[in-house]
């Protein structure tokens, strides 16, 4: 007559089950790429205020009629920024340095172990040692069953 209601339900549920977890896992990737675009687009923000800060800055310097607020407005901010790149250009350059390197060796170790997105790199594991392993596995089980009918 056909399936029991109840199998036909566990068979459902197993097809299903993969789904879900394949499902969590893109929720996961997805989370993580909101927030990585959340960070983007606040730093584009900001990019996009010093930006225009120094747009106006032109402004005042360009216009001749605005002499007064160069003087007041501009003139101030440029000597400040000055001192500052004077005084701590230096240490800011070299925490720069150390954290292109640093950043780039871990970006190369984590492509190196495949931790990004994880992934591995063609050719590594996965899919080669499967496939020997089973032929290995047929091969085996065909000589056992080519020894049983000799028997």
């Amino acid at each position: 007559m056909g399936i029991p209601y109840s199998k036909q339900i566990n068979h459902a549920f197993d097809q299903v089950t993969p789904l879900v977890a394949a499902g969590f896992e893109v929720l996961k990737t997805t989370k993580n790429i909101a927030i990585l675009l959340a960070f983007l687009q606040v730093f584009v923000a900001l990019v996009l205020v010093l930006n225009f800060a120094a747009l106006i800055g032109l402004l005042f310097v360009l216009n001749p009629e605005t002499e007064r607020e160069r003087v007041e407005i501009v003139t101030p901010v440029l000597r400040w920024l000055g001192a500052w790149v004077l005084q701590y250009g230096s240490v800011v350059l070299g925490f720069l340095k150390v954290a292109i390197v640093l950043g780039t060796g871990g970006l190369g170790l984590m492509v190196w172990k495949g931790g990004i997105a994880g992934t591995r790199v063609p050719g590594e594991g996965g899919e080669d040692q499967g496939d020997g392993q089973e032929g290995g596995e047929d091969g085996a089980q065909d000589g056992e069953a080519g020894d049983d009918g000799k028997k």
